[in-house]
């Protein structure tokens, strides 16, 4: 299965939640001590793209190696839907020795989502795995990644973990119940689309898949 078709597959199944992958990154922390500058960090914190993008670029000819800065840039590109640049400038603070959570987050969900790079992505995805390792976000993206190579045995306990750790995580809950309806694991599958309905009662993929299971028993 192709890039394409992954991504409508799931779009599909999120119908409810929202389908793009990015949307689940997280801004740049912004804490006095995570500030390149308070004046084009302030306009990163409201969404002026335009400002924010000006004054880092600025930032960044007057002090080429503030990793802070670069990953800042690459958010406000991202944010723009300029991509390329977002990893170009994601990977220069990387390059420049930042360590952080939400930056290794954001570039492994780039290279998911936008180059279709599992592989990078899952590189990326893991250091991020590494510093927060109980967190449920980080465990259900690189249990997607697996699951967009198709690699649903490591897809999986990601997933698992994920719902253990935040019961209310509706994405992870629904691919789990799609990896069970279509293993034919239906007591499980059946469970797990329950609980999708009880956390968005107007998700018509849980409805639907649970009429399947339905008709599958009354036979």
């Amino acid at each position: 299965m192709n890039r394409k078709t992954l991504l409508a597959v799931l779009c599909s199944l999120l119908i409810s939640t929202g389908c793009s992958l990015h949307d689940r990154g997280r801004p740049p922390s912004t804490t006095v001590e995570t500030v390149c500058n308070r004046e084009a960090d302030l306009y990163l914190e409201k969404g002026q793209w335009d400002e924010a993008i000006a004054l880092h670029q600025r930032i960044i000819r007057e002090k080429p190696d503030l990793a802070l800065a670069h990953y800042h840039l690459g958010y406000a590109y991202g944010s723009k839907g300029l991509h390329d640049r977002e990893i170009e400038e994601y990977e220069r603070a990387r390059q420049l020795g930042l360590q952080k959570f939400d930056l290794f987050y954001n570039l492994g969900m780039a290279y998911a989502e936008y180059l279709g790079n599992y592989d990078r992505a899952l590189a990326v995805l893991k250091q991020a795995e590494s510093m927060e390792p109980e967190n449920a976000d980080i465990l259900y993206a690189v249990g997607l990644v697996h699951w967009f190579k198709g690699v649903e045995s490591e897809a999986v306990p990601k997933f698992l973990k994920a719902t253990h750790l935040d019961p209310k995580h509706i994405e992870a809950h629904v691919l789990l119940g799609e990896i069970y309806s279509r293993r034919e694991q239906y007591d499980f599958a059946k469970a797990t689309w329950e609980i999708v309905l009880e956390l968005d009662p107007s998700n018509e993929m849980a409805r639907k898949r649970l009429k399947e299971i339905r008709d599958v028993h009354a036979r």
